[in-house]
């Protein structure tokens, strides 16, 4: 089991949702603000409450193996590859780096409707959330994870983030 740094701000919001199979748990942000982590986390927590390791498919799409997955197919099939063989119980799907799949939410959006999958997506805001992309994922629950340090810094800055003749922090 890996160590991460424990975001618990962010963990105490997807908790709730953590055997939900009727929502998409979405996380976004800025690159190498925790996201993964986060998601690992997740799955770290799952095991510690006796979920098998067969039942958590973790998939980062940035790691060696899992690079050359760019279409919804490639990604159905690599998702079809790690799952149990017995499909009586939740299945855990991890998700990350999703937004290098084109056509991923069609993916996504069958494994959720099939009801034995809780679905955690992770990925950059600028390609997540940008354009039509997700709006044709449906039963979604998003949760934008800011870098560490910046609610800080925003702190610092004032209390919206805002300092005169600039914009929000990001």
């Amino acid at each position: 089991m890996t160590r991460h740094y424990r975001r618990e701000r962010y963990l105490k919001k997807i908790r709730p949702f953590v055997d939900d199979t009727g929502i998409v748990k979405v996380v976004t942000g800025i690159r190498r603000c925790g996201k993964s982590c986060l998601m690992e986390t997740v799955a770290d927590e799952l095991r510690k409450r006796g979920i098998g390791g067969e039942r958590i498919v973790y998939l980062d799409l940035e790691r060696r193996g899992l690079r050359s997955v760019r279409t919804h197919d490639q990604l159905e099939a690599a998702i079809e590859s790690r799952l149990p063989e017995d499909a009586g119980e939740v299945t855990y799907l991890f998700v990350d780096e999703v937004q290098r799949v084109e056509g991923y939410e069609e993916v996504v959006n069958a494994y959720r409707a099939d009801g034995s999958f809780s679905v955690f997506l992770a990925g950059s805001n600028s390609y997540l959330l940008s354009g039509e992309l997700m709006t044709n994922l449906t039963g979604r629950q998003g949760l934008d994870v800011p870098a560490r340090g910046q609610r800080r810094r925003a702190r610092h800055v004032g209390g919206d983030g805002v300092r005169p003749g600039q914009g929000v922090l990001r």
